[in-house]
């Protein structure tokens, strides 16, 4: 199915210690890693170098983990898609895609921090729009909302404050 739009997500706006911070953690660790080993007098074979090159490799691992949650480095893995007959929430690597059918969808709310559907069954859904990268692409993700939801004569109620 064709998308109508894919907007990429900050995933780090929604964890307690920012991604910047994690950086700058890690690298730490990593330096003090290698300063452990470089610095470390006596024979190759000390015990206490087998514990700080299992710190430096699980180090790195973080290191791996936060450029894949954080940056398109491995590609876009945190998304936001609208598509004719889905919308398509992916956060992460790890995290499993949250598709929302259009054709099950009976109302959607919009204000400036997320979209809710009410479905047909009853239940909510929601896709948070702080995450969203930048401005355009929150207007993009807007936009296209209201497009699928006039395709599928779904009431849309937008409670966002005047945009700039």
């Amino acid at each position: 199915m064709k998308s109508l739009a894919r907007v990429g997500l900050r995933p780090s706006r929604d964890h307690k210690i920012s991604f910047g911070v994690q950086l700058a953690l890690v690298l730490l660790w990593l330096a003090y890693g290698t300063f452990l080993i470089m610095t470390e007098p006596g024979s190759s074979t000390n015990d206490r170098h087998f514990i700080h090159y299992i710190f430096l490799v699980l180090a790195f691992c973080y290191l791996l983990f936060i450029l894949a949650q954080n940056t398109s480095l491995f590609g876009q893995q945190s998304y936001i898609e609208i598509t004719p007959a889905y919308v398509v929430e992916k956060r992460g690597h790890f995290k499993s895609k949250v598709a929302i059918p259009l054709q099950d969808v009976t109302d959607i709310s919009l204000n400036n921090t997320q979209a809710r559907f009410a479905m047909r069954d009853g239940s909510r859904c929601h896709v948070n729009l702080k995450l969203v990268s930048t401005r355009k692409g929150q207007r993009v993700v807007r936009e296209k909302l209201l497009v699928v939801a006039e395709r599928h004569a779904i009431p849309v109620t937008d409670s966002s404050t005047a945009r700039r």
